[in-house]
């Protein structure tokens, strides 16, 4: 799959920065890197409109200063992104660094290369989940993560000691890239399919992952509902905080119980339960 970056430049970036990223994730935009200067956007190339920029240059009047679009080929994305790519402590167990890096000396080194996927834990969203994952007792649980990208998430609960963890994810270089990932952390899991929501069945998980974007939750949001098993919680992300309370209407409307939520540079998580 290739990707489109948005590279943008702008003169007063805070405010405006948030406003774009808000719009751009509203229209399928699945990673941001942001600089002092600059916001990188990125966005597969099959999901991608070019009228945003028409709406980014509105957004911005004149504070932007330059906006670029540059295509990545599957075939050039490793290399830009191991430039790039530093190791992200999500705490004082757990590292996520690449094959690449030094080993470090902690209690959980999990190693993601990706293939043209995000979620390597850069992301606010990633780091939320992952960190979450912490706060839960995993040890012989029954674990979906859909959306899985690069697997981190999917890793991460291996490692906590789940029973299972099914990984799911609509585009096949994900699910590809995911099981390499889980090779490279010496987990043996034949758990990794290609599909969508469709995939989920009734009452078969004591907790589900979706770090996925928030029209895609909000439609699948009962189809999560039925494939968890009383009691079990499910982990949302992938929206900003002001998408809260639309969420939350609808997991209420549907049996969802607010548990908890957490916030990191207005990305937010939301925690559920059954």
């Amino acid at each position: 799959m290739n990707y489109i970056e948005l590279s943008i430049k702008l003169k007063e970036p805070t405010f405006i920065k948030d406003v774009i990223i808000f719009e751009l994730g509203e229209l399928g935009f699945d990673s941001f890197q942001e600089l002092d200067d600059e916001l990188k956007a990125f966005i597969s190339e099959q999901n991608y409109d070019p009228t945003c920029l028409a709406l980014i240059k509105s957004i911005s009047g004149n504070s932007l200063c330059d906006l670029q679009v540059i295509n990545h080929p599957s075939t050039n994305w490793n290399k830009k992104w191991e430039s790039n790519f530093k190791p992200i402590e999500v705490n004082s167990d757990c590292i996520i660094c690449s094959s690449f890096h030094k080993v470090r000396d902690v209690k959980y080194d999990v190693i993601i290369d990706p293939s043209m996927t995000f979620g390597t834990g850069h992301h606010e969203t990633t780091l939320l989940m992952s960190k979450a994952l912490f706060d839960f007792e995993i040890i012989d649980k029954d674990v979906l993560d859909m959306g899985t990208g690069t697997g981190v998430l999917a890793i991460i609960c291996h490692l906590l000691g789940a029973k299972s963890v099914d990984a799911v994810d609509i585009d096949p270089i994900a699910v590809e890239n995911t099981r390499k990932n889980l090779s490279s952390n010496t987990i043996n899991s034949n758990n990794v399919f290609l599909g969508d929501s469709s995939f989920v069945k009734s009452n078969e998980y004591d907790l589900l992952l979706a770090n996925i974007n928030k029209n895609i939750l909000l439609k699948d949001l009962s189809k999560y509902y039925k494939g968890l098993r009383k009691g079990g919680n499910l982990l949302l992300s992938g929206f900003f905080t002001l998408d809260n309370q639309e969420i939350l209407d609808l997991a209420a409307n549907i049996g969802l119980i607010f548990v908890d939520s957490k916030e990191l540079n207005k990305w937010s998580l939301l925690i559920l339960s059954k």
